[in-house]
């Protein structure tokens, strides 16, 4: 198990020099409408030599991190229930009208709350602009929708049918279905343990959720659920984005990994 930490900055000349010298290749960046200095995305192991004197200094730059896990293979195989960790995120819910068209085209709105994001319950097959651009990925997530996976026709008979898991249709934005893409239906929840986790209540509607974390393991279920494929009965996420962590079975993990599925990783929940 790695910790690794995704950093986002944009150094100066010295601050790059700094770096340097104790031991990271910064790439050159890319440049950002505006100009000024490039932007440089890089991953810094915890287990770098010099990480203690680099995380003191990408404090003081106010450098983005985001925090993820890479696991052994062993890791993985050992554990019972994994969580799907989205490697790619193409495209955007439609339509996009009002910038978030989708929610209404897409969800129920009953029991939404409009401050924190919770609440919103599928009743209508969401729409894409087009047909993926699959590459050789055959698993993705749309920008906006953290709680949903969408899956070739071919990975969904191989990989998820299996398993008793079935798809759903996917529509472009004229309502005609989608050919080389469906959605997976994940209905039932499991709870987790939950003490160790950070959290923040809604002052609007009063419901909690959690502050997502990669580090580690994934906290240990509160149950045995019944399908091979669940979400979490919690919520995860901040300000107004909320969604639902996408767990699987060992089973369903080794046919991923035995399709050579491209578009996902696992990270393994803890065993009780």
């Amino acid at each position: 198990m790695k910790v690794v930490h995704r950093i986002t900055i944009r150094p100066t000349s010295k601050q790059r020099t700094i770096l340097q010298e104790l031991g990271l290749s910064v790439p050159p960046g890319i440049e950002l409408p505006g100009g000024g200095t490039p932007l440089v995305a890089m991953d810094v192991e915890e287990g770098h030599p010099n990480w203690a004197a680099l995380d003191q200094l990408f404090r003081e730059w106010g450098a983005g991190d985001l925090v993820s896990t890479r696991f052994s293979k062993d890791e993985v195989l050992n554990a019972k229930w994994l969580v799907l960790v989205p490697d790619w995120h193409h495209g955007y819910p439609q339509p996009k009208d009002g910038v978030f068209g989708y929610r209404q085209a897409t969800y129920a709105l009953t029991d939404w709350c409009k401050h924190c994001g919770i609440g919103l319950r599928q009743s209508a097959p969401f729409q894409m602009k087009g047909e993926p651009k699959w590459g050789r990925r055959s698993i993705l997530q749309l920008n906006w929708v953290f709680d949903e996976f969408f899956v070739t026709p071919a990975t969904w008979h191989r990989v998820f049918a299996p398993h008793d898991i079935e798809c759903r249709a996917v529509m472009n934005s004229k309502g005609m279905e989608l050919e080389t893409v469906v959605q997976l239906v994940v209905e039932e929840t499991v709870g987790i343990q939950t003490a160790a986790l950070d959290s923040e209540c809604c002052a609007q509607c009063n419901r909690t959720k959690y502050l997502p974390t990669g580090r580690g393991r994934f906290p240990a279920l509160r149950g045995e659920p019944s399908a091979a494929m669940v979400k979490t009965a919690e919520v995860f996420g901040s300000g107004g984005r909320a969604h639902h962590e996408v767990l699987v079975s060992q089973a369903i993990a080794h046919a991923l990994l035995d399709n050579e599925v491209r578009g996902v990783s696992l990270r393994p929940v803890e065993n009780e």
